[in-house]
């Protein structure tokens, strides 16, 4: 991505047996999902459901040893140098299209923020850019990438039960 560019959209980020690996472990009862009561701590959410989340790399470390399984085509695709987090998302569906604060993942220079989307469904993930809003459409297999230092927000799914994004924070090329 040149200097330019302030985020990008790839569909189709993975082969399309490797996603459906990747999808069906994160779908299935075998992941440790822990309950996060607050989704942004910028701002005021308006999602008072809570989110569930599951780390796969945290603290300069792996956190789970579906990491080595599942992740390393991520880090060799995305170019990724170091890692800072990457955490699975899981949302319940909400009958009003409720939304987080704005906020940054982590306020380094010259990281990355990537969200991969595992679900397609109503939500939204909307950039703020030179105070443009950006709306990007949740389709699975579409990984979004752009600076960690821009704001975010997402806008929760109203019609599918499950929405399921893999957050990833990194240094890359």
């Amino acid at each position: 991505m040149n200097s330019k560019i302030k985020y990008k959209v790839i569909d189709n980020f993975l082969e399309k047996d490797v996603y459906n690996d990747f999808s069906n472990f994160l779908k299935s009862e075998q992941v440790p999902w822990y309950f996060r009561a607050i989704d942004s701590s910028y701002g005021i959410t308006k999602n008072k459901n809570g989110f569930f989340s599951f780390c796969f790399y945290n603290d300069f470390a792996p956190n789970h040893d579906t990491f080595y399984t599942y992740i390393q085509p991520f880090i060799k695709k995305l170019k990724a140098r170091s890692l800072i987090q990457i955490r699975a998302n899981l949302t319940c569906r909400d009958i009003d299209n409720n939304e987080s604060s704005y906020h940054v993942d982590y306020n380094y220079n010259n990281s990355m923020t990537g969200i991969y989307f595992l679900t397609t469904c109503d939500a939204k993930t909307v950039l703020k850019i030179n105070n443009k809003e950006i709306t990007i459409d949740n389709i699975e297999n579409r990984m979004l990438l752009f600076p960690t230092n821009i704001l975010h927000k997402v806008i929760y799914q109203t019609d599918i039960y499950k929405r399921y994004v893999v957050n990833f924070n990194f240094f890359g090329e």
